[in-house]
């Protein structure tokens, strides 16, 4: 099978059946050779992120609403011929009749398109191939530049961070390197495939985003503590705190599905992680006598903040779904706040850019609960570190 079928295959699995890419592009790529894993990976993110803006493209072609397979080969056939390089035109059209019955409406408006030219766009949802809801509600909790400036930098390429793992290793020892990169003293970039990397396959480092390296610092951790990680999976910040506290104290990791817990348990014992225990549990509905030092709630969200490394979020992200995430992480919020000890010090943080979920649901939570006291919050945009967003708020626990 051509690199092109497989990426409409993945696309059609995506855009038909509510699936998602990054899964199927691991499940589908594993016979592939490193060439034909890259073409395939770009041609359907670059065809997710750009969807709007692709479709955009032909919609004044033609006169009645084709089929979605139709959209999605028109789309992706598009993203190729204007938005990659060292593709002739002539093959990716070829490439695109053969992959369909309907030929020679294929080829017609390729053709055309091709003639008319890469159309421009003053719709900023088109533009950058977001939903509308999406435009609007950056809108109006940034205004207009932060809006453009977080829809420009959410339709790169993902930028892959790494972070050591200083209980097998160190900065000293990874900076003779000359492949890595250091931003701090354990986020750092790699020249490569890191997932290929010796350092990845012996857990001396971990891939996690610059962002979310941030949200673990806010916990004040030391040796020796209990801290509650609620939404743990698949186990990135638990490892974290467990680096931070150098292996010592107790780490309660909690998740609601065991196949999500399970993967916690591998990755606390590729990183040589001693002090984690991992929980199936609902974090609506923590059971648990004992009282934490430390807590964290990375809590589900609507995920906007990410959409550089998880495009079909947009595909599938309804208005009305922020209602309802809204609700469970208030659910959790009053779930945990007992668990805290007096003085303890509780860490919020999403992965989204919407103050509904972020700024407003504390805000509300401590009102409800004046003995928590917020004491700092962050918001984090894409674009200033070249990073996912991310919010975090750290609260402290009064008498």
């Amino acid at each position: 099978m051509s690199a092109r079928k497989i990426a409409y295959e993945i696309l059609k699995d995506v855009f038909l059946n509510n699936s998602y890419s990054g899964l199927l592009l691991r499940n589908n790529l594993n016979e592939c050779n490193e060439k034909d894993k890259s073409l395939i990976t770009q041609i359907v993110y670059g065809t997710i992120r750009n969807y709007r803006l692709l479709s955009f493209q032909y919609s004044n072609l033609i006169r009645k609403k084709v089929s979605k397979e139709i959209d999605i080969l028109l789309s992706m056939s598009i993203y190729q011929l204007f938005m990659m390089d060292k593709i002739p035109n002539y093959a990716v059209v070829n490439e695109a009749v053969s992959l369909t019955n309907n030929k020679s409406f294929v080829n017609a408006i390729l053709r055309k398109v091709i003639k008319q030219g890469f159309k421009q766009t003053d719709n900023l949802s088109i533009k950058y191939s977001l939903p509308d809801f999406i435009i609007n509600l950056w809108k109006s909790h940034y205004g207009e530049n932060i809006c453009v400036k977080i829809a420009e930098n959410l339709l790169k390429e993902s930028k892959v961070y790494g972070r050591i793992n200083s209980l097998k290793t160190n900065k000293e020892e990874l900076s003779k390197d000359k492949k890595i990169k250091f931003i701090d003293d354990f986020c750092f970039e790699y020249d490569g495939n890191l997932i290929l990397s010796q350092y990845f396959k012996d857990g001396k480092v971990i891939i996690q985003d610059y962002s979310s390296q941030q949200v673990c610092k806010y916990l004040e951790l030391k040796e020796n503590l209990y801290v509650l990680d609620l939404c743990a999976a698949p186990g990135t910040k638990t490892s974290q705190i467990a680096m931070m506290m150098n292996n010592t104290g107790k780490i309660v990791a909690v998740d609601i599905h065991e196949h999500r817990v399970k993967l916690i348990e591998g990755l606390i014992e590729k990183l040589n992680i001693k002090n984690v225990d991992c929980v199936v549990c609902d974090a609506k509905n923590v059971d648990n006598d004992i009282k934490f030092d430390r807590i964290l709630v990375d809590a589900p969200c609507s995920g906007i903040g990410v959409l550089k490394g998880k495009p079909d979020i947009k595909l599938k992200l309804n208005p009305e779904d922020l209602d309802e995430i809204v609700k469970i992480q208030k659910e959790i919020l009053n779930s945990c706040k007992n668990k805290l000890n007096v003085n303890g010090i509780l860490v919020y943080s999403t992965c989204t850019l919407n103050k509904k979920e972020n700024e407003r649901q504390i805000e509300l939570f401590v009102k409800e609960n004046p003995n928590f006291e917020l004491i700092e919050q962050r918001c984090i945009f894409p674009f200033e570190f070249d990073s996912d967003g991310f919010y975090i708020a750290k609260l402290i626990k009064k008498e």
